[in-house]
């Protein structure tokens, strides 16, 4: 098993880890490397902002495609972070485990409380 290294802050430019499509970049190239039987280590290194919106689309969405265990086995513990970066990992994680363990009652419950989404279902 190869191990690489994902250096976060170069792939999507900067330290400023905000938007989906930035971490849909970083999803792409742990996608492959898991795919390809490899453990990944992901790089803090440099990010100084980072929501959980663009962590749900860089790794959140592992979850959907792998099962926990392969995903849990593929990622190593990430290195050069801070203590914030470890606590919004952690929640991004915990969320994305229980959405896809369930992934249709969660939708639904959501669909529920937000109200109709388009116009013929008013």
């Amino acid at each position: 098993m190869k191990t690489t290294k994902i250096p976060i802050a170069a792939l999507v430019g900067g330290g400023v880890c905000v938007s989906a499509s930035d971490g849909q970049k970083v999803y792409k190239v742990v996608q492959q490397a898991v795919a390809e039987g490899d453990r990944v280590i992901l790089s803090f290194s440099g990010i100084t902002r980072m929501t959980t919106a663009f962590l749900n689309a860089a790794i959140g969405q592992l979850y959907g495609e792998f099962s926990e265990e392969e995903v849990r086995q593929r990622l190593a513990p990430p290195v050069d972070f801070e203590p914030w970066h470890l606590s919004r990992l952690k929640l991004v994680v915990d969320r994305a485990k229980e959405f896809f363990k369930d992934g249709d009652r969660v939708k639904k419950a959501f669909e529920d409380n937000a109200g109709p989404r388009h116009a013929e279902d008013i």
